[in-house]
């Protein structure tokens, strides 16, 4: 297969109102996308889904299927034990986890990945340790892992993954690059993540194109995410607004999570973070804090860029209407002004916290502002479970 990247680069003219932006003569486009396939990346992807990943199995039911009848029995007890240590044991999605850890090395082909398994020391350490994601005892607890990880990849190599991934995957993945190349490039979603976050960012964003993902938008390590190569452009542009931001803030800043210890311990907040259905990740307070100040600040992106799906149908629906704290801080984003303003987005979370316009019986109110008290009220002690 040829390897397809396609760059879009600075200076790109948007036609006229495109994903409804406003007419003008010309837009310089500083953003720079960069669209591409990742083999072994699926591969890691797919392992995710054969060990039970629960929103992945209606997905890929039929590939599953034929897979776990055709893995040899050491190939699947390596793929079982993977998923019981991560997803069962852990709370996390086994295959975005992989994924992320592996972005820190190459992802090309299937050799690459199990060339990474085999010596992660010299092909994923440099690259984790450059990052935001560094933890020297989470790192030796992957290491641990790595050769039952190996085992895995291996087993998918022997039962003819490559074969099977260049003659199925591969030239729908190839159209889907050069469509999604050509919808995305009009579209300058870096300047105004920049200009909420209050920092320079690296102007390329790179597309890993699969098919393995589905549902899931994932980011990995640096200014990357991945995407299924049927999504519309609306949906790749979501995903690229929203992955680029996380995490928001400083989420080693023990001092403002301090300034949450009151919504941490509250009731209604508690209902959220341990009823939701854990498949949809997102298992701790930390998690739900998180993601809500991500979703809510790619709101304000997809509002401005004109890609935005409609904010109460959003949040009343997503991940089963569990992330009411997006909803509460895009609507104090959007009373401050900050949508319009911009400005360093942490300093404004820390004000807005201290000032208690963040306090549970506040969240509450400003998220029901956005989606309505139904929505609110189907969280807390006293919920009704159907």
């Amino acid at each position: 297969m040829r390897n397809i990247v396609l760059v879009l680069a600075l200076a790109v003219c948007a036609p006229a109102n495109a994903f409804g932006l406003q007419e003008t003569d010309s837009i310089e486009i500083q953003t720079e996308w960069v669209v591409q396939p990742a083999e072994g990346m699926d591969a890691l992807l797919l392992i995710g889904a054969i060990g039970g990943d629960v929103l992945q199995g209606p997905i890929f039911s039929e590939t599953i299927g034929f897979l776990r009848e055709n893995i040899s029995p050491e190939g699947l007890a390596a793929i079982d034990e993977i998923d019981f240590q991560m997803r069962q044991t852990r709370g996390q999605l086994t295959g975005p986890r992989l994924a992320l850890i592996f972005s820190a090395g190459p992802v090309a082909t299937l050799d690459d990945v199990i060339a990474s398994a085999a010596d992660p020391d010299g092909r994923l350490r440099p690259g984790l340790e450059q990052s935001t994601y560094w933890d020297e005892e989470r790192y030796d607890s992957i290491v641990l892992a790595m050769p039952t990880i190996h085992t895995a990849l291996t087993a998918l190599r022997d039962v003819g993954y490559e074969r099977w991934y260049a003659s199925t995957n591969r030239p729908p993945i190839a159209a889907g690059i050069e469509r999604i190349a050509a919808e995305v490039s009009p579209v300058d979603v870096i300047p105004e993540q920049a200009r909420l976050l209050g920092r320079d960012l690296d102007p390329r964003i790179e597309i890993l194109v699969v098919r393995f993902n589905q549902p899931y938008g994932i980011r990995i390590l640096g200014q990357r995410f991945i995407a299924f190569y049927e999504w519309e452009a609306d949906t790749q542009l979501r995903v690229a607004a929203h992955e680029i931001f996380h995490p928001p803030f400083d989420i080693e800043d023990e001092s403002l999570w301090s300034l949450m210890s009151d919504l941490e311990t509250d009731p209604w907040m508690v209902s959220i973070v341990e009823d939701h259905d854990p498949g949809f990740g997102y298992n701790s307070f930390q998690g739900v804090i998180n993601e809500g100040a991500t979703q809510a600040l790619d709101q304000i992106v997809a509002d401005r860029l004109g890609f935005a799906r409609d904010p109460s149908r959003r949040w009343q629906h997503a991940d089963g209407g569990m992330h009411l704290f997006a909803a509460a801080l895009y609507h104090a984003l959007i009373e401050d002004g900050f949508d319009e303003s911009g400005g360093v987005f942490e300093d404004w979370f820390r004000t807005a916290l201290e000032a208690d316009r963040l306090s549970p019986s506040e969240v509450q109110r400003r998220a029901a502002a956005i989606v309505g008290w139904e929505a609110v009220n189907a969280w807390g002690p006293d919920r009704s479970v159907d």
